[in-house]
């Protein structure tokens, strides 16, 4: 044991090592566990890049959605108590849940442990915050999707969905009259010895989370609050989660028959990409991403997989029952891909390390494709095909056509050539494309691919990447209206001034507005209905309807439950002293910078509940009080200026 560990540890900071430096991670946690014994157990990185504090087993990360592993343990218990019926309506359990599509009373608890519920995706006020637990997510779900539809009928296809897991953590709490929190103290953590795992309500030395760096800001960031707690609010250490892994092997706290039905092949039930060789880390089970997770899986191994993302957190989880063993991988920066790679490489070894295989099988190879001719009937797939937020015109000729690039940048745009049997492969061969027809109306672009991570190893997905559009005919003032509105971009005005989402404008807190109005369509997958209305038409994650509003001058779009203001009809700041006041709907108060205020500074006094922002042209991080504590900076032509408060909220500033 001694030796393979030696082996183990030094393989791990090898692959630690290469995380930290070429894959943007500032800590990197790791631990390896076997039967009831933690093997490997170890840190690399720093606590934060402002100090020379250690980090330690007890540092630690939040672990985004393999929190969604907790809260279907915690409902498959209820099960095992008799208190809930996984295939019963969850309207029987919450008869105030309610939607505004009839369809909904057909969702049940095994639909939002796997992803086929039908409900949009994700409702994110109030989710992602700096040092601020408020519960406002969790405790306005149910009014949220009150006026929501589905996109699917419930179990007729799985994708991922966040809101799900927010309304089973409600659930259980309903059931158990319990705090969600303290239902996981009383009847996981404590019965588990598990003591650094902790959530955002909880009362904890916040000391202990590792911090985070972000490209944008030099400096280290306030403790990140994932206010999802079901879906992805959860904090806790490498050792810890792999302490956990003792509930899958039905030994403790679950039966064995809840934890079988956890691994259950759920994909199978509906639609799901066409997987011929069972690589991709996607097969759903219940809360599990992966119930046969390759590269395990060619060795007649079947191993589970979890993988967490929160916007500073990164980490992936694996267990096999069959043979005791658990991995888990945290980091501030990064992403869950790479610490798959790293906790799959551990595995690996470890399972030869006890004898279990004999030698590990080599990684997949490639080679360039020889192009054949194309059958006639393919090139009725071309067309108009859409992600959400983006269209993409696939344009086959002479066996071949292009795509822009994938998973923002990790496949980059390239060239598809036809290869026969249905598969159009770029030059190396390391991705696919095919198209599949579920229905007249319903025709996907699949995409099976390599990412392939140097000195660390590779992972294998496909997904359903697009969906082909057909065309919705619209009025000449329905399009008028629309063209309008083409490539404008859109700011969000109603969150918190805690939330993350104001340290930079990203996709979730700035949407620019794709519309082709030839075909009928608005940012990707919403089917125009009128002037100011479009619904969305996507199978896809985290989707959303359109809906348009003007006050006097200005324009409004809701969206996805949050507000956003036409970044057109924001006004140029002039006065050199001024008091601005938050209205009593609580939005957001922006101004741009021209060259008039060009090279003076912005001072502003601001109230315990505001904040005040700047962010460049590009509208990139400049200045956040709430991170930097600077109420101060200069100004530049082009900047975009935030005050961000409650309703009432008072700001002085001065120009000089």
């Amino acid at each position: 044991m001694k030796e393979l560990t030696a082996s183990l540890l030094e393989k791990a900071n090898k692959m630690a090592g290469t995380a930290l430096a070429a894959y943007k991670s500032t800590g990197i946690q790791y631990a390896l566990m076997k039967g009831d014994e933690i093997i490997l157990s170890g840190s690399n990185g720093v606590y934060d890049k402002t100090e020379s504090r250690p980090l330690n087993k007890n540092t630690m990360y939040g672990i985004g959605s393999i929190s969604k592993v907790f809260v279907t343990s915690a409902a498959m218990l209820l099960s095992d108590k008799k208190k809930l019926d996984i295939d019963e309506p969850v309207k029987t359990y919450l008869p105030d849940f309610e939607m505004a599509d009839a369809r909904y009373t057909g969702i049940t608890p095994r639909h939002l442990m796997n992803h086929s519920s039908g409900i949009y995706g994700s409702h994110y006020k109030g989710a992602f915050l700096f040092e601020d637990s408020d519960t406002y997510a969790h405790d306005n779900l149910l009014a949220n999707l009150k006026t929501g539809t589905l996109k699917f009928n419930p179990g007729a296809f799985s994708e991922y969905c966040n809101d799900g897991f927010t309304l089973l953590e409600i659930l259980v709490e309903r059931l158990s009259d319990m705090k969600y929190n303290e239902y996981l103290q009383k009847f996981f953590f404590e019965p588990l010895g598990i003591k650094n795992t902790k959530t955002p309500v909880d009362n904890f030395d916040r000391t202990q989370l590792a911090r985070a760096c972000m490209s944008m800001y030099d400096g280290t960031l306030p403790f990140e609050a994932t206010n999802l707690i079901g879906t992805g609010g959860i904090y806790s250490t490498a050792e810890d989660l792999c302490k956990l892994a003792k509930v899958f092997t039905g030994k403790k706290i679950l039966s064995l028959e809840s934890a079988k039905a956890m691994a259950q092949k759920e994909y199978e039930k509906g639609i799901w990409p066409i997987d011929e060789e069972g690589v991709s880390i996607f097969s759903y089970g219940l809360g599990w991403d992966n119930v046969h997770l390759p590269p395990f899986s060619k060795y007649g191994i079947k191993a589970h997989y979890k993988g967490g993302n929160t916007i500073q957190y990164h980490s992936a989880f694996v267990c096999i029952p069959e043979h005791d063993l658990a991995a888990a991988v945290l980091s501030s920066g990064s992403s869950s891909l790479y610490q798959l790679s790293f906790a799959i490489e551990l595995l690996l070894d470890s399972l030869k390390g006890f004898g279990i295989i004999k030698e590990r099988k080599p990684e997949t190879a490639f080679t360039a494709p020889v192009k054949k001719e194309m059958p006639a009937e393919l090139l009725g797939f071309s067309g108009v095909y859409a992600e959400n937020g983006k269209f993409v015109e696939v344009k086959i000729k002479d066996g071949e056509f292009e795509l822009p690039m994938i998973f923002g940048g990790l496949i980059p745009k390239q060239n598809y050539i036809y290869s026969g049997d249905g598969l159009f492969k770029n030059p190396d061969g390391s991705t696919a494309v095919r198209f599949i027809k579920k229905a007249e109306d319903l025709i996907f672009l699949q995409t099976d691919l390599y990412f392939t991570f140097p000195e660390i190893g590779s992972i294998a997905w496909n997904c359903f990447q697009y969906q082909k559009l057909h065309d919705n005919p619209i009025a000449e003032k329905i399009a008028s209206s629309w063209e309008k509105r083409k490539d404008k971009k859109y700011l969000l005005i109603n969150e918190k001034f805690t939330s993350q989402g104001y340290l930079s404008f990203t996709s979730s807190t700035r949407i620019e507005l794709p519309v082709n109005t030839q075909i009928g369509y608005a940012y990707g997958g919403c089917r125009i209905i009128n002037e100011n209305h479009a619904k969305n038409e996507l199978y896809f994650r985290d989707v959303t309807d359109l809906q348009f509003h003007t006050e006097g001058d200005t324009e409004y779009l809701y969206a996805g439950g949050m507000v956003f203001i036409n970044k057109d009809c924001i006004p140029y700041l002039e006065d050199t002293k001024k008091t601005l006041k938050i209205a009593e709907n609580g939005y957001t108060i922006f101004y741009l910078v021209d060259k008039s205020c060009t090279g003076k500074t912005i001072s502003v006094q601001y109230p315990k509940t505001g904040a005040f922002g700047l962010y460049n042209e590009k509208m990139e991080f400049k200045n956040l009080t709430t991170v930097t504590g600077k109420n101060s900076a200069e100004l530049t032509e082009g900047d975009l200026i935030a005050f961000i408060g409650s309703p009432g909220d008072e700001f002085r500033l001065e120009l000089r």
